[in-house]
């Protein structure tokens, strides 16, 4: 048995059991609500120009109050013609962008599917949303706080608040909860595995049930019984009532992650940019399966998303981890170019050889757009 349990987490008010029959306790967890203020910013109103107040008489025909009436009156029509148009102005930009995320709207729907309910059938309870935290308790169906619905890019959104599940970190003991839904939200992607486990995408992290007296959802690495849930009221699968397709247009799904092969040709510092602008990453083949997978899709040699540019023959993956020899694809006789051929890419037969960074190739993109 576990401690679903960080000493980080510790605030005042509850009491968190480490395991069952432990005896050691602890406090609750606090999960501050992040505020983010907007702080208009009015354009300023520019003072009139010199020109706009007519010039002295050359005759002493008029006196001085005369002037002085006539110079304060074309001030004053000045300032009033500024706002006017600041007015006007800001109506219309207002306006132009209210059409704006219209159309952006029409072009990017927020499709969703139906509400369902997350369940554990070990412990018979349900996952349900008190404010920003996620916990399980006794299945309510017809809780509007017990409802979830998937949206495009693998995301879970509470159907009450319209907030996405969210991991506070990918790492082990992480809390779950509910926060404002982004479309570039690595932390909100969720994808399912064998057996109901519901895993952060790219993460062997598990929506877990939490041992704890407060049941609280949290990230876990084990795969047992706590990490598994289905479809309140059948053995469904919690992806089976995916309403999207799982990657957007243009990109081709496989075990859970989407690909994107380029059709023109550039140096790896450029197609490394192009896929972290998308959210994704260049390729890594990680199994046997990907290396399959990306073999039939290959039509010519693709960079890849590792090189040795730091320590020369020490690959490096794009997250600054080592990659070892065991986990590696390189052909026979590679890699071979030393300082020269400081990045790697892989020819359709699925073997990798190094090549100059500068070299111009296509790219595959991994991840979730």
């Amino acid at each position: 048995m576990y401690g679903n349990v960080e000493s980080s987490q510790a605030g005042q008010g509850q009491m968190w059991v480490l395991g069952p029959g432990s005896g050691k306790a602890c406090s609750d967890l606090q999960c501050p609500i992040e505020e983010n203020v907007y702080e208009p910013l009015d354009p300023p109103i520019a003072a009139p120009s010199q020109k706009h107040v007519p010039d002295p008489p050359a005759s002493g025909c008029c006196s001085r109050e005369k002037l002085v009436l006539v110079g304060t009156a074309a001030l004053g029509v000045s300032v009033l013609m500024n706002v006017l148009f600041l007015s006007v102005g800001s109506r219309h930009i207002a306006a132009l962008t209210s059409a704006l995320e219209a159309e952006k709207a029409k072009e990017l729907p927020n499709l969703a599917s139906q509400s369902f309910l997350l369940y554990n059938e070990d412990h018979r309870k349900c996952v349900e949303a008190s404010g920003q935290q996620l916990t399980a308790t006794e299945c309510r169906p017809e809780a509007a706080a017990q409802r979830f619905q998937w949206l495009r890019g693998g995301r879970l959104r509470g159907w009450g608040s319209q907030r996405c599940v969210t991991a506070t970190r990918g790492q082990n003991l992480a809390l779950v909860r509910l926060e404002p839904c982004r479309d570039d939200g690595t932390l909100q992607r969720w994808e399912c595995r064998d057996g109901g486990l519901l895993a952060l995408a790219g993460y062997d992290l598990y929506f877990n049930y939490g041992n704890n007296q407060q049941h609280t959802v949290m990230l876990y690495t084990g795969d047992r019984q706590w990490s598994r849930w289905v479809i309140h009221g059948s053995k469904d699968n919690v992806c089976s009532r995916s309403c999207c397709p799982p990657c957007s247009k243009g990109w081709t799904y496989f075990r859970n992650s989407c690909y994107f092969y380029s059709k023109k040709a550039s140096s790896w510092e450029n197609a490394q940019s192009f896929c972290s602008v998308m959210g994704t990453q260049l390729l890594e083949v990680d199994g046997p399966e990907e290396k399959d997978h990306i073999r039939t899709m290959l039509q010519s040699s693709s960079w890849l998303g590792i090189r040795d540019e730091e320590v020369e023959g020490t690959w490096k993956r794009a997250n600054g981890t080592v990659l070892t020899w065991e986990s590696s694809s390189w052909h026979r006789n590679e890699p071979n170019g030393g300082q020269q051929e400081n990045c790697a890419a892989v020819r359709e037969d699925g073997q990798w050889y190094d090549y100059p960074c500068n070299s111009q190739l296509p790219w595959v993109c991994e991840g979730h757009p």
